[in-house]
Formats: structure tokens, C-alpha cells, sequence
């Protein structure tokens, strides 16, 4: 479990961090449900499912888990966690988490030849779980644990953030990106077309959440966001390169 995640880190009243891979680049996230237990957001590469149950066992159980999109490095775990809970998403996103991870519509050719190798090696062995059964959906303006459901579709299908007003606190998935295509860690920037369901769609979500004016953004890999100019920075991401 050590190789697989680092040890959760609490980074907000009633949110704790998973960081994940041998790089820590992929984001998980425990939030406390008002009557115990968490809900996971995002289930990050398949072998965090242990970290995963092990983290939210001290903070009451798993009550669910909540998918920011159904990407293969986002519904990794969720397969395994599904045998203890069950595992939401939005109605868009449905076929993918159930199907095939967003390789329907990727364009890995457009990856340099060295990412392209590495990155289908990675879906295929490290990051994806497979195809998860999904029990329920959320949409725009559910609550889950405190946050407010904030659609935001454009880099998946059915990509939703969580959005907590109390703090201006986001929870982002993969709206923008703050890592590279090998895991180095970047300024704000719009997703790479390659992954990118609709890349101008995926510009326009970066600027709705920069226009809730958050605190702190948490991205699905890397992070955080935080200080006076996450706005500002937001804005700058909607314009970057693809």
C-alpha cells in the first residue's frame, strides 16, 4: 500500500488527500459525511483501491464513491471499491465508466511516439480497473458531503467538480490539468487535445470555474490552487496550449 498511495493528509475542514502512484500525481479525495463515513471522490489508479478502504476505515467506512469523469486513471480503483460501496457518476459519463475508460474518443496518435508507448502501456496495466457498475448518478446542484455538484463536461463526458461555497473550496478532477504527460508538475493549463473530448468545451468549464472565484482548487492530479490568483490563473489556463 505504501508503493501504491502516500499515507491521507487532511487539506480542508472534512477533507482528507490521497495522493497516488509511484509519482503521488493522482489525487483522491475523502470528505466526511455529516452522519460518518466518507465519500470518495475519484478513484484514482486501480492500485489505490487498498489505500483507499484503509484511509476511509478510521473515518467511519466508505459510504460511496463519486466519479469526476470515468477516464481509465479515474475509475481505477473503483471496481475493487465497488465490492464495499456504491460508485455514482453523472448520467453523461455512464457509458464510459461502464465501457471503455474514454478510449472512444481519445486521439492517442496525436502524442509524441515516447508518451503514446508509455501512456497505453500505463491505461492498460498500472492505471485502469476496467468497466465499473454504476449504482446511481449525481448532477448539477446535488449535494455530496457538503460540496454542490458543478457540471463542467468538455476534457470527458460528464466531467462534474465539487464546489464548496463555506471556503470557496473546488475540487476539480480533471477541468484543468497541473502535471505533464510524464508527471512533472506544471502551471495551471487546459488538458491535451489528444484526452480531450471537446477541447473548446474544456476551455469554457476552466472559465465557469474560474468565474465561482474559488480559494483553493484541487486539480485531479498535482496541486493545489490556492491564493488571491487562482481566478486570474484560471483564466490564463482557458487560454494554454492544448
Amino acid at each position: 500500500m505504501r508503493l501504491a498511495a502516500a499515507a491521507p493528509e487532511r487539506v480542508a475542514p472534512g477533507v482528507w488527500l490521497i495522493r497516488g502512484g509511484l509519482t503521488r500525481a493522482m489525487n483522491v479525495f475523502l470528505l466526511e459525511e455529516p452522519d460518518g463515513g466518507v465519500t470518495a471522490f475519484d478513484a484514482g489508479e486501480k492500485g489505490m483501491a487498498a489505500p483507499i478502504a484503509a484511509a476511509a476505515a478510521p473515518l467511519g467506512g466508505l459510504r460511496r464513491v463519486v466519479l469526476g469523469h470515468a477516464d481509465t486513471d479515474h475509475r481505477g480503483a473503483a471496481p475493487a471499491l465497488s465490492a464495499m460501496a456504491p460508485v455514482l457518476c453523472h448520467p453523461d459519463a455512464v457509458a464510459e465508466a461502464e465501457g471503455s475508460g474514454g478510449r472512444s474518443y481519445w486521439r492517442m496518435n496525436q502524442l509524441p511516439a515516447y508518451v503514446r508507448v508509455a501512456h497505453g502501456l500505463l491505461h492498460a496495466h498500472v492505471w485502469d480497473g476496467g468497466p465499473v457498475r454504476i449504482a446511481g448518478t449525481v448532477a448539477a446542484g446535488d449535494d455530496v458531503a457538503g460540496f454542490r455538484v458543478v457540471e463542467l463536461a468538455g476534457h470527458a463526458p460528464g466531467l462534474i467538480a465539487l464546489w464548496r461555497e463555506a471556503d470557496r473550496l473546488g475540487l476539480a478532477s480533471d477541468v484543468f490539468y497541473m502535471t505533464s504527460l510524464v508527471g512533472r508538475r506544471t502551471e495551471p493549463h487546459v488538458p491535451p487535445d489528444a484526452y480531450n473530448l471537446d477541447t473548446d468545451r474544456a476551455r469554457e468549464s476552466i472559465r465557469r470555474l474560474a468565474a465561482l472565484e474559488p480559494a483553493t482548487v484541487w486539480p485531479g492530479h498535482r496541486g493545489p490552487l490556492a491564493g488571491p490568483g487562482v481566478a486570474a490563473a484560471l483564466e490564463r489556463a482557458a487560454v494554454s496550449a492544448a
